[in-house]
């Protein structure tokens, strides 16, 4: 894994919905593109939109964890808060074929985090979420 100015560059996500009654926040795991234009994050990093379909696949098959703000054990193990409850990948030709419209590509999801940190995201405290995963491989793209 990269560092970026000395830290783990992890996805943030955007939150875009809190369902307080369901103890559900959605919003955007990985963005691939917005306004068909490649989208390229803090870190100046992009994640095509096959790349993210690969490691989303691997990720919903293998783990499903969230974490409370990147959480890691001493060895550096994602600390699990809650789970990823639902994932879809909208890719452009995923877009297409449900004409859906969309001016964002990328990863949408919903976690389940514990209550305490579902107040956090209540309240404000948190705008973004993380997920109990990480980047292995960096590609350059041409």
């Amino acid at each position: 894994m990269r560092k970026v100015n000395g830290e783990d560059p992890f996805i943030k996500a955007e939150v875009v919905k809190i369902d307080a009654e369901l103890g559900l926040v959605f919003g955007w795991g990985i963005v691939c593109k917005v306004d068909g234009e490649p989208y390229f994050d803090s870190q100046r990093d992009h994640i095509p939109e096959a790349s993210m379909l690969r490691a989303t696949a691997d990720f919903m098959e293998k783990s499903r964890m969230s974490s409370e703000m990147h959480a890691r054990d001493d060895d550096g193990v994602p600390m699990g808060d809650g789970a990823v409850i639902f994932s879809f990948p909208l890719t452009t030709e995923v877009a297409k074929a449900l004409e859906i419209d969309t001016r964002k590509t990328g990863w949408l999801v919903a976690i389940k985090p514990s209550p305490g940190v579902l107040a956090k995201f209540k309240s404000g405290e948190y705008a973004g979420f993380s997920i109990g995963g990480g980047r292995l491989v960096d590609e350059d793209v041409v």
